[in-house]
């Protein structure tokens, strides 16, 4: 399996540009790249510090100011939530789904970069949103694959495939309005997942901001945590050395541990997990306008500029990682000589305090992955010499094909 590197690749250049300029430059005229891990950090803190959400379209209509809800005030909301769910039986379940769907996959050849999509999102949608009909859910799982397509794929599809790609987000969006507006009047059971918080927040936000925050968590799902998933397959199946060592430790560990706390039940799957995110974080490259001005030392943000961030860059950055494109997750060791230069320089998750809200679910869902590949299945590879990694919107394993099996 190789990883191909060609000389007019953009990222590639963006890189070598950045090891050149310190990490700050100027892609064009309207955008600037922020890859210093110090300054990408600031700006984001400073960004996010007054980040407000727009204004609700009875009011845009109106042409009055609806009430102010801070961005920070629904993360909070999500946060708390969420720490009610970080439980044993809620990471049961969620690896109990995932069990499922690699079940009905057995025995069959299949594209494993979609496989991994499809575990990521089929399981982690109740935790966004729970309680649908099975007709609602399917719903919602078709707007989360036609978004997914848009992006992975290099053909913009027809007019035709645009049109439908439309029609399905309003009725998905229309689901989700169902969803809030009957837990709100009580004739819908109130759900532990991340849609539940936003019901007590109706009356400030309104339903359509209700909708785009909904909305925003089921995008968030239908994206980066499948690709994230199908990067740990391609690394799992090209390091067969690596497979040993987590078949070791996953093999011997007692279930009931892992399932409360996976990172210190298995801390050698927790490196590996950690270094596949380093190497293939998703998204590539985040573009965001500037609200506040900054002051970047040889340059400037005024408020409307626009720059790019990336954890890619900033992970691939040879003054803040030694040996930074060899795959070695024992750099994570305490002490280790090759790992980061501090804690700025890790940030496969975003930048705090806008960091993904989802993390540790996140490493729990990746984790289990691996879990599940050491002791329930076995992974056949087709063609294993034919896999590359192609840098879109995320990095995403092609030609990857293979079969699972269950281990005896």
């Amino acid at each position: 399996m190789t990883t191909p590197q060609h000389p007019d690749d953009f990222l590639r250049l963006l890189r070598m540009r950045s090891a050149a300029e310190d990490g700050i430059f100027r892609v064009d005229e309207e955008r600037l790249a922020v890859f210093d891990p110090e300054a990408a950090r600031r700006v984001s803190a400073a960004n996010w510090h007054r980040f407000v959400m727009h204004d609700r379209l009875v009011d845009m209509v109106r042409r009055r100011r609806s009430p102010e809800v801070r961005w920070s005030q629904v993360r909070s909301a999500w946060l708390t939530q969420l720490h009610t769910m970080a439980t044993p039986e809620h990471h049961g379940r969620l690896i109990e789904r995932m069990t499922q769907i690699m079940d009905a996959r057995l025995g069959r050849d299949v594209d494993l970069t979609m496989l991994s999509q499809d575990v990521a999102v089929r399981s982690l949608l109740p935790l966004a949103l729970s309680g649908l009909t099975p007709g609602e859910a399917d719903l919602v799982r078709r707007d989360l694959e036609m978004k997914l397509l848009r992006l992975v794929s290099p053909d913009p599809g027809s007019a035709w495939h645009h049109l439908r790609f439309v029609v399905v987000q309003v009725r998905s969006g229309l689901v989700v309005r169902r969803v809030l507006r009957q837990r709100a009047r009580g004739r819908r059971i109130r759900e532990p997942d991340l849609a539940d918080p936003i019901v007590d927040l109706l009356p400030e936000l309104g339903m359509d901001r209700a909708l785009d925050v909904v909305t925003a968590v089921l995008t968030a799902i239908g994206g980066p945590p499948g690709t994230a998933a199908a990067s740990v397959l391609y690394e799992f199946a090209r390091r067969p050395e690596w497979q040993r060592r987590l078949a070791d430790e996953l093999g011997a560990v007692d279930p009931a541990a892992f399932r409360t706390a996976p990172p210190s039940a298995a801390p050698v799957t927790h490196r590996f997990v950690k270094e596949v995110l380093r190497l293939w974080s998703p998204p590539l490259l985040l573009v965001r306008r500037s609200t506040v001005p900054f002051d970047l030392g040889k340059t400037r943000l005024a408020p409307g500029d626009w720059y790019l961030l990336s954890p890619h860059m900033i992970h691939r950055d040879g003054r803040v990682w030694n040996r930074p494109d060899l795959f070695d997750p024992d750099r994570f060791l305490p002490g280790a000589s090759h790992g980061p230069a501090d804690r700025t320089c890790y940030v496969p998750f975003g930048w705090a305090p806008k960091k993904c809200v989802g993390a540790n679910v996140a490493i729990v869902q990746l984790m289990a992955l691996c879990h599940l590949l050491c002791t329930r299945y076995r992974l056949a590879v087709h063609r294993p010499d034919e896999v590359t990694m192609a840098l879109r919107f995320a990095p995403v394993p092609e030609n990857f094909r293979g079969r699972l099996s269950l281990r005896q």
